[in-house]
Order: structure tokens, then C-alpha cells, then sequence
């Protein structure tokens, strides 16, 4: 008992409300630490603001309906047996995803600060919070780009008389590959024709040279095939990297001069260039719905996506994979939404953005979702395969099935380039929130190179460019599995953990909620509210060490398809995985040590209390938009 008394004295001040004053013997220590404070920011350029809400809005939808709704969420539902990681995916993102993505948007909107500062000032112990959110994006970012550079390829080799995925007449195709075109005109010219080695024999040909037609599980669909043979070169394993393709490499630069093009000019040039990236993407998905529901055998690609099969919902990999989906989805723990919503107004109903900007992401993933597996369901069908084993999971699955089904529409060469182009604005507004997160870091630390903005965006996209050409070599998609596995799955998960703890726990739920109130007006009814709290403080914190904890006990080599990652390849994820983590402790540490003429208990319950600059950024922007609203009043009544 005297343990948790002394526990309960310890951290009482931190869960006091906002108006209760500090006491002598805290102020006096308090006097000792410098409050953390932006260098030279009365001299620093202004950080900028979103021209209007609705900018806000639609990058942040943009941000988060991205690439992880049509290529990642499909081929995770692939690999966890279709339906059965619906369930879990859906519980995530009510009882995981909206929360955090709220605390997210809060914090940023209230600070006016990037993820980095945002916790230095919340609560000084956990500045390595933010680090730990700007790393993670950094990694993300590097080989989230390379899959856009995989659209620019896509987008540009449409430039054909034909699509080059449609049929196994190229030199990069095998024996193995099989055009169902082919085969079917084979055999309409006759029955007893032989189609082996994407050649028609007649029957007489076949029995003296003892050949039968290609067994159905042997057949490998053509897109397959020029996804691995022709654009990635891939070779036999993770042990054999190769060198580097430059037809991966120029797509690679195009698609960093892009980002470092759009973001040279500031999030509002940014924030206009949502209005047609966010919203154009819905119109190709709609059509190639449409076709692929017209296409036979897609109702048996639709009831594997949408029946589940519950036995599988008892493996932990199913939930881990749903609640990682939804932090890379909602592009949360990243830091992206945080510094997206430090442009805003002060004022902003954030509140019903982030139930907007939520919803629509999930519901975008489901329709994904089913547009890829009724155009699975087709392939299936025209190998004679089951849709489990149709093609090999991993990351190239959306750039598989996608092209089938487009290949197959009328006038094919021009819904490609549509196509592409859709997945490349797609993935470049995610890419988009991950380097600005990067960006905003070097410019809330270093306030003075605002002025410098162009020099800065050049130089963190040529690094993250570098950091990213292994990934073009022969092996490069073996790199792209470990980074996209370990990267974009534990340190999220743990940031998310541990920004509920940090809200809920160290600067307080309640004050959290007067926050909300302040900002926005908002004050929600009993039911709405015991809710919020439930979730923010027990069910969201639980669900999440639960699933990594157990992730950890039960880990697993990783696979891509029936290949499994050697030792090193996970021993490189393992750590790829901790660098992120490791900056939370290191943070307190440095903290802790750095005061350490301060009695531990003070020092602990300073480090744990946010800092003066956290109100005062808070009344300066309320001030700034006063400001902004008192000329347009006085105007108004003269």
C-alpha cells in the first residue's frame, strides 16, 4: 500500500486539470529547468497554414486512402484467407484507429508543432516519442516510393500497341506461363490440339513427341510473370541481391522529383493538388468494379473476400496484420497526421474530420478489396486454380490482379494509363504526409531554414533517394518484404501504445478532453464521453500490447509465398524494427540525466508535466485567429 501511495504522490500534479496552480517547492524547481522553447522563432518565416478546411481534409483523406487501401490491404486479406481478416480489421479501426487518429489530430492542431516538438513539450520524458515517429516515416517513405516508382513503370510501358501483360509472347515469359487467350484459341481451332510451352501442337504432333497441355498447377498467369521476370528481375532469394536495374531506377528519380517538386512550394500548393489526387482515384476504382463484377468466375473471388473462414481468426498473425494495416492505413503513428493538422486553425472541428477521414478510409479498403478479388475470382477461374492459390501473396498481388482485369476491357491500353496514373496520385499523396513529417522535423528544430526550403526538400529527398536504390536491384523486392514487414508493423503499433499511455495517463484524459472543448466547442454527452475515455485509456492500450506482445512470443520467419526469409533477412528486420523504439527510452534517459542535480522525484514530475510552451502555443494561435476574425467584424458593423 505504501508503495502505491508513494506512486499516486509522485504523479499526482501530472492529473491535475489545467487551472490548478503549481505548488512553491514544484515552481521553485521548475526554475531550475529551461522550458522547451523553438530557437530563434520570433527571427523563423512563418510555418504556414492550410488555405481553407477543406484542403485539410482531402490531403489527410488523400494521405490516408493511399496505396494501403488498393495494393496493401488486398494482398494482407490474401495471405490472412480473405474474409477472416475483415473481422479483425474492422474492430481495429473503431476500437484502435479512430481513437488514436483523434489523439493525433488534437495534438497537432493544438500545438501548432510537428511530431517531434509536439511530445518534447507534452511531456519532456517522451521527446523520444517524436523521433520515434519522424524514423518510422523516414523508413516507410524510402520504400513507399519505390512502389510508386513501380506505377511510373507500369504507367509509361503501357505506351504499346498492347498492353505487355496480356499474353506469354515475350522473352521474359516461361513454360509455365499461361495466357488463357492463348489456350482458348487453341483449343476452339481443335479439341485435340496440345498447348505446351505457350505453343499449340496438334494432336498427332502431341503423341509423337509425348506432350500434354501444361498441368493446372504449373500454370502461372501472364501478368505474373511480367511482374517478376520483366520488371523486377527478381532473383532466387534474399541472399542474391544483384545490381541495380535502371528501369527501376529511372522511375524511381521521376517519382522523387515529383515529391520534392509538389513540396518545394509549401503544404498549401499541397493542399490544392488533393482536390484532383483524392478524388479521381474513386472514379477508375468504380469502373474497374464494375468490370470486374461482369467478369466470370468473380462471384468465387467475392465469397472468398467476404465469407471468413474462422478458424484462421485463432492465429495471431490475422489480428497483428489488421491492426498494423489500420495504423499504416489512417498513416497514424507516423507522425504525417500530426504535422498535416499543426497547419491548421486553431478552431478546426477536427472532430468531425477525423470521423470523416476515418470512415472513408475504411470503407475505401473494403471497396478495394472487392474490386481486386472479383477480378481474382477471373483468374482463378481461367487457370483452373483455386483463389487461394491463384498467385503468390506479397506485395506485388494489386499489380497482378489489377492488370488482368484491364487487360481485358475494351481499349485496355487506355484504362492502363488511367489506371496507373490513378495508383501513382494515390501513393503520392501518402508520400507526400511522410516526407512533409521529415521536413517539418528539420524545420520546427532548425526554425532559421524555413527560409531555405527548397535546399532542405532537395536534400531530404536525395537522401531518402540514396537510402532507397538497394531496393531497385534484382533482390530489391526481398528488401522491400523486410522493410514493409518490420518497419511499418512494430514500431507503429508501439508508438500508438504509447501515445494512448501518454494522453490517458501522464498529461490526462480530462485535460485532453478540455482541449477538444477549447479547440472546437465540442462537448460530448455522457454516453459519448465514458466511451471516448474507456477507449482511450483501457481498450485501445490493451488491444495493442496484447497483439505486439504476442507477435513477439509467437514470431515466425517471414515468408513471400513459399519462400522463407533466411536468419539475417529477419536478423536486419528485427533491428530495422527497433531503431524507432529504441529512440523512446534513450530520450528518457537523456532527459532524466540531463537534470540530474534535480532530486529524482521532482525531476520526474517536471519531465512528466508538459511545458509552458505547450499553453503558450496554445494561446497564441487562438490569439493569432482572433486577429484574423476582429478587422473582418469591425468591417462588418461600419
Amino acid at each position: 500500500m505504501k508503495v502505491w501511495e508513494h506512486f499516486m504522490k509522485v504523479f499526482r500534479p501530472f492529473r491535475q486539470e489545467h487551472d490548478t496552480k503549481t505548488t512553491p517547492e514544484i515552481g521553485a524547481v521548475a526554475s531550475n529547468i529551461k522550458p522547451v522553447v523553438v530557437d530563434d522563432e520570433e527571427t523563423a518565416p512563418e510555418r504556414g497554414h492550410w488555405t481553407g478546411r477543406y484542403d485539410f481534409i482531402l490531403s489527410c483523406l488523400g494521405t490516408a486512402v493511399g496505396l494501403g487501401n488498393v495494393w496493401r490491404f488486398p494482398y494482407l486479406c490474401y495471405r490472412n484467407g480473405g474474409g477472416a481478416f475483415l473481422i479483425p480489421y474492422i474492430l481495429m479501426v473503431f476500437l484502435v484507429g479512430l481513437p488514436v487518429f483523434l489523439v493525433e489530430l488534437a495534438l497537432g492542431q493544438y500545438s501548432a508543432l510537428g511530431p517531434l516538438n509536439v511530445f518534447k513539450n507534452l511531456s519532456p520524458l517522451f521527446r523520444g516519442l517524436g523521433l520515434a515517429q519522424v524514423l518510422a516515416a523516414a523508413m516507410v517513405a524510402i520504400y513507399y516510393n519505390v512502389i510508386i516508382s513501380w506505377t511510373l513503370f507500369y504507367f509509361f510501358d503501357s505506351f504499346r500497341s498492347q498492353v505487355p501483360w496480356k499474353l506469354c509472347d515475350y522473352w521474359f515469359n516461361t513454360e509455365s506461363c499461361f495466357a488463357d487467350q492463348d489456350w482458348s484459341a487453341c483449343k476452339e481451332a481443335d479439341p485435340n490440339n496440345t498447348f505446351f510451352n505457350r505453343t499449340c501442337f496438334n494432336a498427332t504432333y502431341s503423341a509423337v513427341h509425348n506432350l500434354t497441355d501444361i498441368p493446372e498447377n504449373k500454370r502461372v498467369s501472364a501478368p505474373e510473370e511480367y511482374f517478376n521476370h520483366y520488371m523486377l528481375g527478381k532473383s532466387d532469394g534474399f541472399h542474391d541481391i544483384g545490381t541495380i536495374r535502371w528501369q527501376l531506377l529511372l522511375p524511381l528519380l521521376g517519382a522523387w522529383v515529383v515529391v520534392a517538386g509538389c513540396l518545394i512550394k509549401g503544404i498549401k500548393t499541397s493542399g490544392r493538388v488533393v482536390y484532383f489526387t483524392a478524388t479521381f482515384p474513386y472514379l477508375i476504382l468504380v469502373i474497374l468494379f464494375i468490370r470486374g463484377v461482369t467478369l466470370d468466375g468473380a462471384i468465387e473471388g467475392l465469397k472468398f473476400y467476404m465469407i471468413p473462414d474462422f478458424s484462421k481468426l485463432g492465429r495471431i498473425g490475422v489480428w497483428e496484420d489488421a491492426a498494423i494495416q489500420v495504423f499504416y492505413s489512417f498513416s497514424i503513428a507516423g507522425g504525417g497526421m500530426i504535422t498535416y493538422a499543426s497547419y491548421n486553425k486553431f478552431t478546426n472541428n477536427l472532430v468531425k474530420d477525423a470521423l470523416i477521414i476515418g470512415i472513408g478510409d475504411m470503407l475505401t479498403s473494403i471497396f478495394s478489396g472487392m474490386v481486386v478479388f472479383s477480378m481474382l475470382g477471373f483468374m482463378a477461374h481461367q487457370l483452373k486454380k483455386s483463389v487461394a492459390d491463384v498467385v503468390e501473396s506479397g506485395t506485388g498481388l494489386a499489380f497482378i490482379a489489377y492488370p488482368d482485369g484491364i487487360s481485358r476491357m475494351p481499349v485496355s491500353i487506355l484504362w492502363a494509363l488511367l489506371f496507373f496514373f490513378m495508383l501513382f496520385l494515390l501513393g503520392i499523396d501518402s508520400q507526400f504526409a511522410m516526407v512533409e513529417t521529415i521536413i517539418t522535423f528539420v524545420f520546427d528544430q532548425f526554425p532559421k531554414t524555413r527560409a531555405f526550403k527548397p535546399t532542405v526538400v532537395i536534400t531530404i529527398s536525395l537522401v531518402l533517394f540514396l537510402f532507397g536504390l538497394p531496393l531497385t536491384t534484382n533482390g530489391g523486392v526481398y528488401i522491400l518484404e523486410v522493410i514493409d514487414a518490420y518497419a511499418a508493423g512494430w514500431p507503429y503499433m508501439f508508438i500508438g501504445l504509447l501515445e494512448c499511455l501518454v494522453v490517458a495517463y501522464v498529461y490526462g484524459v480530462e485535460n485532453f478532453l478540455s482541449d477538444l472543448k477549447q479547440m472546437t466547442g465540442w462537448c460530448p454527452g455522457l454516453w459519448v464521453r465514458t466511451h471516448l475515455i474507456t477507449v482511450i485509456m483501457t481498450v485501445s492500450p490493451i488491444l495493442i500490447s496484447f497483439i505486439l506482445l504476442l507477435s513477439w512470443i509467437q514470431f515466425e520467419p517471414l515468408k513471400l509465398g513459399e519462400y522463407v526469409f533466411p536468419p539475417e533477412g529477419n536478423a536486419i528486420g528485427w533491428v530495422l524494427a527497433f531503431i524507432p523504439i529504441v529512440c523512446v527510452p534513450i530520450g528518457a534517459l537523456w532527459e532524466i540525466f540531463k537534470h540530474r542535480s534535480i532530486p529524482i522525484k521532482d525531476r520526474l514530475q517536471l519531465l512528466l508535466a508538459s511545458t509552458p510552451t505547450w499553453r503558450e502555443n496554445a494561446s497564441r494561435n487562438t490569439h493569432q485567429e482572433l486577429e484574423e476574425v476582429l478587422p473582418t467584424v469591425t468591417m462588418g458593423q461600419n
